[in-house]
């Protein structure tokens, strides 16, 4: 039985194509002993496309509140420009991978975050075509947008759906990969966090603003049956395996 990690693309992953390239020679290096769910949001490209469209993007606390003109730019880059870039991108490795939302297979139902607003947030999770497309080999690559209960569009974030797919799944563990070395305090990356260091270390202003809810979700999603959660930078070839160890960035159990 392969372990099945999910990998939430972000930082240096996201915005530099060596990197990609580096990460996705490793994932074939480990897919001998591995499984994988690749999701991937992509909210800057968002922003840039919106605005060739005279659209402005809004934002309260961190979060887009995605427009219904602007569900449809969601649509286009996420579900369409940045999945199916990705997928080729993997193929070109020698990795089978097949991109898809979570409107695809009702992969995720989701609920708009307010009335008007096209921001999801995730309900219910239905894994069984990602169950399916790993237990025949495939790298299923996930673009995290939804739909609500009557068919429309909606946009969700993109470590959510990473969170929720991972509970779903029991999976071994969820890394996010970041723009940062991990969970830090004072400079120094936290290296292991568990249920009393989270209560300390938020208590003592250690642990600030949106890293609470990331680090609180995720032990969350250790109750539920997530092996652990890992929070770092992907640098170059080896760290995918360093960051599952815990010999780089954070490690959440």
């Amino acid at each position: 039985m392969k372990d099945l990690y999910v990998l939430k693309m972000g930082g240096r992953a996201a915005s530099s194509r060596d990197t990609l390239l580096e990460l996705i020679e490793e994932l074939g290096m480990l897919k001998n002993s591995s499984s994988f769910i690749f999701v991937h949001g992509g909210g800057a490209e968002v922003t840039k496309v919106s605005e060739v469209f005279g659209i402005k993007p809004i934002f309260r606390n961190g979060v887009r509140l995605t427009s219904e003109a602007e569900m449809d730019i969601v649509d286009m880059v996420l579900a369409g420009k940045m999945n199916k870039s990705l997928v080729r991108t993997f193929a070109s490795r020698g990795i089978p991978a097949v991109g898809l939302s979570g409107v695809d297979g009702d992969l995720f139902l989701a609920q708009p975050i307010e009335e008007g607003s096209r921001t999801g947030r995730i309900s219910k999770v239905n894994p069984e075509v990602l169950t399916l497309l790993l237990h025949h080999g495939y790298l299923p690559v996930v673009a995290s947008v939804s739909r609500d209960s009557r068919g429309g569009g909606l946009n969700i974030n993109a470590d959510e759906a990473a969170l929720e797919l991972a509970r779903a799944l029991k999976a071994s563990g969820l890394i996010y990969f970041s723009d940062i070395p991990g969970v830090l305090k004072g400079g120094t990356v936290l290296e292991r966090i568990d249920q009393e260091t989270a209560r300390r270390e938020i208590e003592g202003g250690a642990i600030t603003g949106g890293m609470i809810p990331k680090v609180t979700s995720s032990l969350e999603a250790i109750k539920r049956g997530v092996g652990f959660v890992s929070i770092g930078e992907y640098r170059g070839k080896g760290d995918l395996e360093a960051l599952i160890s815990g010999r780089k960035g954070t490690k959440i159990v």
